[in-house]
């Protein structure tokens, strides 16, 4: 076993849901198919609005049969364990937010990784290609600290391989933003469309079958200048360079990259737009351009 680097992440949280009507429960309100799920590979899903918007995405691994672990973005975790609470009615399930002594670790490895002993739980996550290195990702939970024997990277490089990947997460800044494909949620396995109902069901099926999406998830970047980190936040608005007044876009996430001396960005865009030069600038007119943009290393779904 090669462990190349392990970090540990200040900007997840992990919802657990257990009881006999666990499985039920999530069936009903993900975008995902629970049925598929299983104890150590994660599976991506979402929660919509009623008006088919993404509130949060998460990854889920079913340790147990009844029990259900959401790893999802430390900034909406209390939040949305509230919102699932409020559907739970008569079903018998436990909704606990596991924030409490919990560290939760980010694995880089290149030839395979054996789950730690004490590991609460873990996360298997799609390999990532990055400057001809494939890298395989698993997420540790434990109540222990963990390898204490390795020298702890900075976080920056398991937020780069996210962004690499292109598989959206959503945050508090970008909540209720994006119909599930506006951030191809569908292509990377978040959304099952032949399920039964679930919130916002009716449209995220309607946007697929009739093509009615004109906006895509895409893989920008930014050179590194003074202050351009402040710009580069989730949620920011992405203009046109000839036309700075028209919005075409957000950031969805960005990490910094050494081998490059500037920010890979997730890019929710105008496929209109997407040819043109863009513009990122904030509500004090600063702003940065985006010169480069490039697909994320999939194919979009089609059905």
């Amino acid at each position: 076993m090669t462990l190349n680097k392990f970090q540990l992440l200040g900007d997840l949280n992990i919802i657990c849901v257990r009881g006999d009507d666990a499985r039920n429960f999530l069936q009903n309100l993900c975008t995902s198919d629970l049925n598929k799920t299983n104890s150590s590979k994660g599976s991506l899903s979402g929660f919509c609005s009623p008006k088919g918007r993404l509130q949060a995405s998460f990854w889920i691994t079913n340790p147990n049969p009844d029990e259900f672990y959401l790893w999802i973005s430390r900034d909406i975790a209390l939040e949305f364990s509230k919102k699932l609470s409020m559907y739970r009615l008569r079903s018998k399930v436990e909704i606990n937010l596991l924030d409490q002594g919990l560290n939760l670790y980010g694995v880089l490895y290149s030839e395979g990784f054996e789950n730690p002993a004490d590991a609460l739980a873990v996360c298997e996550l799609p390999t990532v290609t990055y400057h001809g290195t494939k890298y395989g990702r698993v997420l540790v939970a434990s109540t222990t600290p963990l390898f204490q024997d390795q020298v702890l990277s900075v976080q920056d490089h398991w937020l780069l391989l996210e962004v690499m990947s292109g598989v959206p997460r959503i945050t508090s800044a970008t909540k209720d933003l994006f119909v599930p494909q506006m951030v191809n949620f569908e292509s990377v396995g978040g959304v099952d469309f032949k399920k039964g109902c679930y919130p916002g069901q009716e449209i995220v099926a309607r946007s697929q079958y009739l093509g009615t999406i004109k906006r895509r998830l895409l893989i920008g970047f930014v050179s590194s200048v003074t202050g351009v980190e402040a710009l580069l936040k989730p949620g920011q608005t992405i203009c046109l360079t000839e036309d700075p007044d028209q919005e075409v876009g957000v950031i969805v996430l960005a990490a910094f990259s050494a081998e490059k001396n500037g920010y890979y960005l997730q890019i929710e865009v105008m496929l209109n737009c997407s040819d043109k030069q863009l513009l990122i600038r904030n509500e004090q007119q600063q702003s940065v351009q985006i010169t480069e943009i490039n697909q994320p290393p999939y194919q979009l779904l089609e059905i």
